[in-house]
């Protein structure tokens, strides 16, 4: 008697030689559904544990390329899949708007700066960002030197945590445009890394020095900072539940309605011209903002999320003749 069963087919979306995270990103949303649901937010688990259920790709009949076509995300702020999805969504618009810049004002440069301070308790984290994004403002509003050089950022607050010392450390990325010869030591305009380090000092009203970084840009270095995920999922996502959900409880709370990433200056006017004042919000399907032409792609293969195979495995394939 002849088996009849076929071997399910499982996704596979390569890209720049390596596979996209789809499998992964799905079974950490699940863990932090199951987290939601033990904390007893219920629609938040529902929606976390729908989100990327379903995916559909377009694919190029030439060269088998594939872009994303459609899929259910959540959007939940802590949600690994739409996490990744948004981080590579603020890549690509910052990308945008700092190509824009550079073709616009040739005559500013980049430099990436790097805001800390020390690591508090989960406890202390939500009033922490509130000092943090208010001593931003105050250095980017009050203090006359930075307005006075700087002429244009970008900046991404990060968290990362500690699990040895069960604390969480805020800092802040930036991408700041200056004149060229901001590098003159001779110029007025050059700020060295210990007077950067006063001046975040009085802005946040601190009673020690913070650590503190500034350097230029090489490359797509300072994009990968400012773009990568507020919260690493593997932070939070532990093997120990109760502290899956503790860190869960923390971050969801200190990061409610918080904005995450902003423009300012000349680059807050290109991000604007360009529609892309909110990186982190709107599509998470198109982000790059291309599709496989349509008289290319003729065959859209949908994937559904099986929790037995714990893997995507194809559903439907839809050719030319049915679309």
């Amino acid at each position: 008697m002849k088996n009849n069963t076929t071997e399910p087919q499982i996704l596979q979306d390569p890209h720049n030689g390596k596979e996209r995270p789809w499998r992964v990103k799905k079974m950490r949303s699940n863990v932090l559904a199951y987290s939601f649901g033990r904390l007893g937010q219920m629609k938040k688990a529902a929606r976390v544990r729908a989100c990327g259920s379903v995916l559909t790709f377009s694919v190029n009949k030439k060269t088998g390329e594939r872009r994303l076509h459609d899929a259910n995300f959540c959007r939940e702020r802590l949600c690994p899949m739409c996490a990744w999805r948004r981080s590579l969504k603020v890549f690509h618009e910052v990308s945008r708007v700092m190509s824009k810049a550079q073709a616009d004002r040739p005559e500013l440069v980049p430099l990436f700066l790097t805001l800390t301070l020390r690591n508090v308790s989960g406890s202390k984290l939500s009033e922490t960002l509130d000092m943090v994004f208010d001593g931003w403002k105050r250095l980017g509003t009050a203090h006359t030197r930075f307005r006075h050089i700087v002429s244009g950022w970008f900046r991404a607050l990060e968290v990362t945590y500690n699990v040895k010392s069960d604390t969480f450390h805020p800092h802040i990325h930036a991408i700041l445009l200056v004149d060229k010869d901001y590098f003159k030591r001779s110029s007025k305009k050059y700020i060295t890394t210990a007077q950067w380090v006063q001046m975040w000092r009085r802005a946040l009203r601190l009673n020690y020095d913070p650590v503190c970084n500034i350097q230029r840009v090489k490359g797509r270095e300072a994009l990968n900072e400012v773009s990568k995920y507020t919260v690493k999922d593997t932070d939070y996502i532990r093997g120990d539940p109760k502290l899956t959900d503790k860190l869960v409880d923390t971050l969801s709370v200190a990061l409610k309605g918080r904005r995450l990433y902003a423009f300012g200056g000349v680059l807050k006017g290109i991000a604007k011209e360009l529609g892309a004042l909110e990186p982190d919000t709107g599509d998470l399907v198109t982000i790059d903002g291309e599709t496989v032409r349509p008289d290319i792609a003729v065959v859209l293969l949908t994937y559904r999320w099986n929790f037995g195979f714990k893997n995507y495995v194809l559903e439907r394939c839809n050719r030319d003749d049915e679309l």
